[in-house]
């Protein structure tokens, strides 16, 4: 299965005898890389409009569908049926909305126009805004790289919605990967009871992408001197391809879904008009508090 994803948007190169020293021209005079970090301030500010945009969202379907028992957005945690103790299980809600800081290590980059490299800044952000039946999740490592994806709270855990974002931006082209799956997951089991392992059948951008998620099981972690459980979930990617991609990333979820820890490596070679081009990623963050910025 030949699969093209990370098609980072390297355009307007001609090929023939000049195309060496074209791309020199275009590597120092055309395409220029930044890699710049946001500051909190600024995505408190984003995050305060994507809260607003939500409240009018909720209030404008609450007003369209007026029928009693129908279901709209919230942002009040959602709460499971209580489950039997004999198994284990805990009450299922979402973490509370709001701005959690990271202290983050890592970097990416590509060999593409004689290469370039971002790394990543000390502090990251996961912004978590009410959206459809649960939270969006938004992880801003630069302006110019961020993951999304959803979580939803249901009786058996916490799912991992079908649908979410894939940014990257090098040399001033953006590249937006929409990662759309053939179902849902639970990521945080109500029980600590073991799973198999499960594989989807996902579209990054419009070309096929086949994850595999498995629930490794129960830990703690300590977050300002304080004990969290966490549970251990490991996605990992492996096609061997021509244009491969090797992908492990190791997520410490609390019972909510709030990532506590995360590290992970990524390696991929995709097409692109100058040629394959060859994409790494290295990073690892750690919660700082469990009380959001707002």
């Amino acid at each position: 299965m030949s699969q093209g994803r990370r098609r980072f948007l390297i355009v307007g190169i001609s090929a023939g005898v000049f195309v060496v020293a074209g791309l020199v021209v275009l590597r120092y005079t055309v395409f220029h890389d930044d890699a710049t970090a946001l500051p909190v301030d600024q995505i408190q500010h984003r995050y305060r409009d994507d809260i607003e945009r939500s409240s009018r969202s909720t209030t404008r379907m609450t007003t369209d569908s007026p029928t009693t028992g129908s279901s709209t957005p919230s942002a009040a945690p959602f709460q499971s049926d209580a489950p039997s103790p004999a198994t284990a299980a805990v009450a299922t809600t979402l973490m509370p909305p709001g701005i959690y800081r990271y202290e983050t290590t890592g970097h990416e980059s590509v060999d593409a126009l004689g290469g370039t490299s971002h790394g990543y800044p000390r502090e990251t952000t996961i912004s978590v805004t009410p959206d459809g039946c649960g939270v969006l999740l938004r992880w801003d490592l630069l302006a110019q790289r961020r993951d999304e994806w959803r979580l939803c709270a249901a009786t058996d855990g916490i799912h991992l919605e079908p649908t979410g974002l894939q940014y990257h931006e090098f040399f001033g082209q953006a590249d937006s990967e929409d990662v759309v799956c053939d179902r849902e997951i639970v990521l945080v089991p109500a029980t600590d009871r073991p799973s198999e392992p499960a594989t989807l059948d996902c579209t990054l951008a419009s070309d096929p992408w086949v994850p595999t998620w498995a629930v490794l099981g129960r830990e703690q972690r300590t977050v300002e001197g304080s004990p969290v459980q966490v549970v251990h979930v490991r996605m990992t990617v492996e096609d061997d391809d021509e244009y491969f991609e090797h992908t492990t990333i190791d997520w410490y979820l609390d019972l909510h879904g709030l990532p506590i820890e995360a590290s992970g490596t990524k390696t991929s070679r995709s097409p692109s008009p100058i040629g394959p081009v060859l994409y790494e990623e290295q990073f690892s963050l750690q919660i700082q508090s469990l009380d959001p910025l707002q």
